[in-house]
């Protein structure tokens, strides 16, 4: 009996060990996919905020951002799943840093404007009241003495 619960000891222990080994396997693919959805996503993020510079605030930026994407990808083909965490972590900072950057030039850009307002209309206030004293001068000047 002795022999026989061991041989069945030794039959679940080999059951679990292969069982292990497809679990970790399919963890991994598991994992794979989601990393490379990941990197779709974050690609697909980087064309919106590309659309979204109209300033061309950001160019270098998204160049960088691009670059490690890339390096993601390889990464993650490479089966270096920590690194490309690792890589994604700094895109997702990237892309916040974009998009900060494009709000930030976006403001500067009404600010701008709104200064441009302001000295156009400074300069017809300016003009206005030169030709209001002008008025007043030769409005006293035509004014005949009363005495």
């Amino acid at each position: 009996m002795t022999t026989r619960w061991s041989r069945l000891g030794r039959i679940t222990m080999v059951i679990g060990v292969l069982a292990g080994s497809l679990y970790g396997r399919a963890a991994t693919a598991g994992e794979e996919d989601d990393l490379q959805t990941q990197i779709e996503t974050q690609r697909a993020g980087v064309s919106d905020l590309d659309r979204l510079d109209e300033a061309r605030a950001t160019t270098e930026e998204i160049t960088m951002l691009r670059t490690w994407l890339d390096e993601a990808w390889g990464l993650r083909s490479k089966h270096e799943y920590d690194q490309v965490r690792e890589v994604l972590d700094r895109c997702r900072s990237q892309a916040e840093l974009i998009r900060q950057k494009i709000s930030a030039a976006k403001l500067r850009l009404q600010v701008q404007k709104r200064e441009l307002t302001v000295r156009e209309l400074r300069s017809k206030i300016d003009a206005t009241r030169k030709a209001l004293q002008e008025t007043q001068i030769k409005n006293k000047a035509l004014e005949v003495p009363t005495t």
